[in-house]
């Protein structure tokens, strides 16, 4: 079990080194210290995919495992550059990105638990995350580096819309219809996970001053119901 638990922080780390990965990689900026982190991350998805079918994970989940280790292999790109198929690179870059999603949830519920602020929270992050390498990706030259990609995924995750840029690509435009099915709704809970919170504190506040008002009663009811008082 603690394996496990170590493969699901691993698996943690692989989702969120994904996107840098397959951005140096789209560049032609790869290094043999990227391509090793690139084949790392490649075994810790492989190895996840066992670990589904030791911890007997559902089909949908064992689909995704499969899913993101044959488009997460760092050769592929490779293999489909020197083939016919060479077209279909920047899809398998998109759709490598788009795979870590439905991995990396399950991975955020078992370790951080689901109704939990942390797990809103770290649902949030993953979107803004992936949803600005994915806006990159699918429109290079108009988003002109994955920080703005990132810019615009926090503008968009949070609806405050400024405008400056926006989709003009198919792919893009599915990019951003996803952000804004999961994203905003990520965040308009953790938003809503924050101001109960401060509600909450302010009524544990008041609670404790109505229990200390009462108890200095209950001690003055007490003095007056001993002998010899007043």
């Amino acid at each position: 079990m603690n394996a496990l638990k170590w493969l699901d922080r691993a698996v943690i780390v692989g989702a969120i080194a994904t996107v840098p990965l397959v951005v140096v990689d789209s560049r032609g900026l790869g290094t043999p210290l990227t391509t090793a982190a690139d084949w790392l991350v490649w075994l810790v998805f492989l190895a996840d995919l066992v670990g589904d079918y030791w911890r007997r994970a559902g089909a949908g989940q064992k689909l995704a495992s499969f899913a993101i280790v044959v488009l997460s292999f760092p050769a592929l790109h490779e293999v489909l550059a020197l083939s016919r198929l060479a077209r279909l690179a920047r899809l398998a870059q998109l759709l490598r990105v788009a795979a870590v999603v439905p991995k990396a949830l399950p991975v955020f519920r078992r370790t951080v638990g689901r109704r939990s602020v942390r797990y809103v929270a770290s649902v949030s992050l993953l979107s803004v995350w992936l949803g600005g390498g994915l806006f990159y990706l699918a429109e290079p030259e108009r988003v002109g580096s994955v920080w703005t990609g990132l810019w615009w995924a926090v503008v968009t995750a949070t609806t405050v819309g400024y405008g400056d840029i926006s989709p003009v690509t198919l792919p893009g435009r599915m990019v951003g219809v996803a952000l804004m099915l999961v994203g905003i709704g990520a965040f308009a809970t953790l938003g809503g996970s924050f101001a109960a919170f401060f509600i909450e504190s302010g009524r544990d506040d008041r609670l404790g001053r109505i229990e200390e008002r009462l108890g200095q009663i209950q001690e003055s009811l007490e003095d007056l119901r001993r002998p010899g008082a007043g």
